[in-house]
């Protein structure tokens, strides 16, 4: 994984490989239940058994000083960035099944993101509250150590202000000379 100049890796997600695992099987048996849905369960049971640890391995999540580096795919590799002062939150959910093996999935979404959904969802994050909170915790420390623009520089606001009133001043005595050159 490619880091920028000034970037340091803070934390590696290090993921439930096991508790992945019985999860996806507890949903294929539970989808076995069913007598139209056994065909179903058997291709997917089959899948499984040969790809599901390779795609649990693929997977990466590396969090550094400035983003969220995230890896995944065995087929179609997939690698997102996403700079840590564009992250808006980190939804964490359980369900049911999941509850049962401890697992939590995470989604990360983005200010400017379009449609429903998320950026990037990841399952079985160990400690996952606290792999969320450290992402969270390291957005705020960077937005506050963010360098102030030049609007912001003390007295500019004013300054500004006061530019923005001289240019409505003449633009008003631009539209009175008109007004008065069509009578």
């Amino acid at each position: 994984m490619k880091l920028g100049p000034n970037e340091e890796i803070l934390k590696t997600a290090v993921f439930q490989k096991d508790a992945i695992i019985k999860y996806h099987w507890t949903s294929c048996a539970i989808l076995a239940l069913l007598i139209v849905t056994i065909p179903i369960a058997l291709i997917l049971a089959i899948i499984y058994k040969l790809v599901l640890d390779r795609i649990i391995n693929s997977w990466e999540c590396v969090l550094t000083t400035r983003s969220l580096n995230v890896k995944k795919g065995v087929f179609n590799k997939i690698e997102k960035t996403v700079p840590l002062e564009k992250i808006t939150d980190l939804q964490m959910v359980q369900g049911p099944i999941m509850r049962m093996f401890d697992l939590h999935r995470i989604s990360v979404e983005t200010a400017g993101q379009s449609g429903p959904g998320s950026l990037i969802s990841l399952m079985g994050i160990k400690d996952t509250e606290n792999f969320r909170r450290d992402v969270l915790e390291q957005r705020d420390r960077n937005s506050s150590q963010s360098s102030p623009s030049s609007l912001e520089a003390p007295g500019s606001e004013e300054t500004v202000l006061l530019e923005i009133r001289d240019s409505l001043a003449r633009t008003e005595g631009l539209l009175q000379k008109l007004v008065d050159r069509g009578d």
